[in-house]
């Protein structure tokens, strides 16, 4: 039972607020539906900034008052107007017949996520084992328990003494946070019911959003649909990679989002700027590196646009630039201030592979050429030819050439970002952290489309519904929706790792030992990173990253078994009000223990509990 409370509250914290703007706005159709999610980020990105300098906690009540009063607000301005513009611009497909092929592709979408979850998760109160997650699963708790909406506060969690500022656009983190709120379930139970959201609704939703909101036909969207939860690469390579939720989850928004862009552009009804606005916002507070996919898509489909089917005017662009920066102005002061790192960050991913070969993983979609130690994703033979025969159609198709061109720019970046450690290369690709993971997964969102335009040319040539439900049932009868090989991404996720029963046992028993307030001293690379997380109980560093020399976190990891003779990590000890230490294992993938906790026997430590895979030191 909790676990299905858990699952109502996260769809309804995604989708209830934006649908209730919606509502107001009296707009509807697949692309608002897409979007509602977008939209309530959109409104969650509005609200932190707001009740961090008001002093309003972060709350489920004080955001979904607010919520309200932008609502009430809406529809008191749209009351005292003349109606203007269809209620939904999609009548092949939101209409009953449409609709309900439509609607069909969706549950089997969600069939398919679904199955690949529950042979790869293995219950909602699985704990993720790999790099980001004890982040993520930290920040919305620290949001639980502060109230503080502030990006720049997820500091705590990441380095107090970040060098130039922190700021971390914490959309995803205020919903987790609210879910957690509204339900008492802990940080990796919110994750995985973002997980479920995600794979089940979010994907096929943005899917049927973005082609019916683009003006596919109804045959088309539902083919497109049908298929978009079989990709590997986005979501389940994403999740098994690195745990990259909000990035995830956010490139869920950008084919609704872009599809309300183009609508007010089009027909310039002020209903769905406010709508496409706040999608566009929600994108961009989720994950920033979503928002630069949704401005080179947006980019795309102007630049190859039927000029005379769609003429530009720029004023509805200027009001579209104007509105979004007004609303964005916070957000946006504070990229500004850690574009710098993001532009000098030398990641691990080096290029790993010759072009030929990233070519040849590219036209299979068997994604990215792994890492020595990485476990190799297989080819998508089956999805690949109709991706890539739906591209040759769409080439010939002016509405919709755009996405071959996507794919054509998101594939070659790819290219690029393995083969190469160029300059220019990495320029190119900074907007995504020069990491192919991210680049590649950015082409499923449009694979999907083109695979539903070669699903349709086969059906048309045919006739009728009956060869479609043929086609679909070949499909998944070839491939089993390729959920064996999306379960084994999923399951990498919660692999045997850093977090085992041994490890929670102690972090258990921490939280009954240590006196509220009392620092506890941990590798950053060991599942102790995730006890706060868990258990509540903040340790002195609950962030896997790196550190920079000379800040108290690098000191204290680098010499925190030196306390009787180092004046100055006895300075820190004092400064964080250590009384204990934790050393847990395994290690995480990638990690070897700090220098300062290899060796916690001296006569400053005292083992005050153990277990195999856990132990507590009280400092003397």
């Amino acid at each position: 039972m909790a676990g299905v409370l858990l699952l109502v509250a996260v769809f309804g914290f995604l989708w209830l607020p934006g649908m209730a703007l919606a509502a107001a706005l009296r707009r509807s159709g697949w692309a608002v539906l897409g979007a509602a999610p977008a939209v309530t980020f959109g409104l969650a990105g509005l609200a932190g900034p707001l009740f961090s300098l008001l002093g309003v906690p972060w709350r489920p009540w004080t955001y979904l008052t607010f919520v309200l009063a932008v609502v009430a607000v809406v529809l008191v301005v749209r009351l005292s107007r003349p109606r203007a513009g269809p209620p939904h611009a999609e009548p092949d497909s939101w209409h009953p017949g449409g609709f309900r092929w439509i609607g069909t592709a969706v549950l089997v979408a969600a069939a398919a996520g679904a199955a690949a979850l529950v042979l790869g998760m293995r219950g909602l109160d699985a704990v993720s084992q790999i790099w980001d997650m004890s982040f993520h699963g930290n920040a919305i708790r620290y949001i639980t328990e502060t109230g503080d909406p502030d990006p720049a506060a997820l500091a705590a969690i990441v380095d107090p003494q970040y060098p130039q500022g922190f700021f971390y656009p914490n959309g995803f983190h205020l919903l987790g946070s609210l879910v957690q709120s509204a339900t008492g379930r802990p940080p990796p139970e919110v994750l995985n019911g973002m997980v479920v959201a995600v794979a089940t609704l979010l994907v096929p939703l943005s899917t049927a959003g973005l082609a019916a909101g683009l003006g596919a036909r109804a045959a088309v969207v539902a083919a497109s649909v049908a298929v978009s939860t079989t990709f590997t690469n986005f979501p389940y390579q994403l999740w098994s990679y690195g745990g990259l939720y909000p990035y995830t989850l956010a490139l869920c928004l950008v084919g609704p989002a872009l599809a309300l862009v183009v609508r007010w552009l089009k027909t310039g009804d002020l209903a769905t700027l406010v709508l496409a606005v706040s999608a566009a916002s929600g994108v961009l507070v989720v994950h920033p590196s979503a928002a630069f996919v949704l401005a080179v898509f947006l980019a795309l489909v102007l630049l190859l646009r039927d000029r005379g089917a769609f003429p530009l005017h720029w004023p509805r662009f200027a009001a579209l630039a104007g509105l979004s920066l007004a609303l964005l102005l916070p957000t946006l002061a504070g990229l500004l201030r850690v574009t710098p790192k993001v532009a000098g960050f030398q990641p691990f991913w080096a290029a790993s592979s010759d072009g030929w070969t990233a070519l040849g993983r590219l036209f299979t979609l068997g994604g990215v050429v792994p890492q020595p130690g990485e476990a190799t994703a297989p080819p998508q033979w089956v999805l690949a030819v109709l991706v890539f025969g739906g591209l040759a159609l769409l080439l010939r198709d002016r509405a919709w050439r755009w996405v071959a061109v996507a794919m054509l720019v998101f594939g070659a970046l790819y290219v690029l970002s393995v083969a190469t450690d160029h300059p220019v290369t990495r320029m190119l690709a900074a907007p995504w952290w020069n990491d192919s993971f991210r680049l590649v997964a950015v082409l499923p969102m449009v694979g999907a489309v083109a695979a539903g335009f070669a699903l349709d040319a086969v059906r048309r040539r045919f006739g009728g519904w009956q060869p479609a439900l043929v086609l679909l049932a070949g499909y998944l009868g070839a491939t089993g929706g390729y959920v064996a090989t999306n379960a084994e991404r999923v399951r990498g996720v919660y692999q045997p790792g850093p977090v085992t029963g041994d490890v929670l046992a102690g972090m258990r028993r921490l939280e009954e030992l240590v006196p509220p307030g009392t620092g506890v001293m941990n590798d950053n690379g060991d599942g102790s990173t995730w006890t706060y997380g868990l258990v509540g109980r903040p340790t002195v560093v609950p962030y896997f990253g790196n550190f920079p020399a000379g800040s108290d976190r690098a000191v204290l990891l680098a010499r925190f078994d030196e306390l009787a003779t180092d004046d100055a990590v006895r300075e820190l000890v004092r400064k964080y009000n250590i009384g204990y230490a934790v050393v847990a294992a395994p290690m995480l993938y990638g990690k070897e223990r700090v220098p300062g906790l290899r060796e916690l026997d001296g006569p400053a430590f005292r083992l005050v509990y153990a277990n195999p895979g856990f132990r507590i030191y009280r400092l003397s």
